[in-house]
């Protein structure tokens, strides 16, 4: 009967991970991966009476998430101004982000956000940065560079994710 149960609690912690990592994933299609991992580890909480989970440990994912929201905008908004964009460049950038994402989440939810708000972050710093220069290659160049910027705070913020997800794991892992 200890073995039955032993391989019951691995059982429910392998599903348990494979929830927690699928939630991390919700990063790259802009819905809030972080603050979905959260919310599942406060669920556990509240069911188990915030043990193993404590509320330190929700403050402590709570910073890492805002830390990597901070990080996502500044890295997203801020990296091609780093590789020389122009002020006008860099704000054409954030704002074709937002734009990207709205429109493309029109046609298909949630993946065209994601998807628009790279082109529209490209096609951003390219139109801004062609206002300022009237030359194409520097305007495509600095388009590059705000789609990889976009792309490293993704990459960023789904790292810190995984941060918050072993931290969960580490505190719930059965003994």
């Amino acid at each position: 009967m200890e073995l039955l149960q032993t391989v019951g609690q691995w059982l429910g912690f392998f599903l348990w991970s494979l929830l927690l990592v699928t939630a991390s994933l919700f990063v790259y299609l802009g819905l809030g991966g972080n603050f979905i991992v959260i919310g599942l580890a406060l669920i556990y909480a509240l069911f188990t009476g915030f043990d193993p989970i404590s509320w330190q440990l929700i403050l402590v994912l709570l910073g890492i998430a805002l830390l990597g929201e901070g990080i996502e905008f500044v890295v997203g908004t801020f990296y091609a101004a780093k590789q020389g964009a122009s002020k006008t460049g860099v704000t054409m950038a954030f704002v074709g982000g937002l734009l990207g994402a709205w429109i493309g989440n029109q046609f298909v939810p949630v993946l065209g956000a994601v998807l628009g708000s790279f082109v529209g972050a490209f096609g951003g710093a390219v139109s801004g940065e062609y206002y300022v220069e009237q030359k194409l290659e520097p305007s495509l160049r600095i388009g590059g560079y705000a789609f990889l910027g976009r792309l490293l705070a993704i990459l960023i913020k789904h790292a810190l994710s995984l941060v918050m997800v072993f931290l969960i794991l580490k505190a719930t892992l059965p003994v």
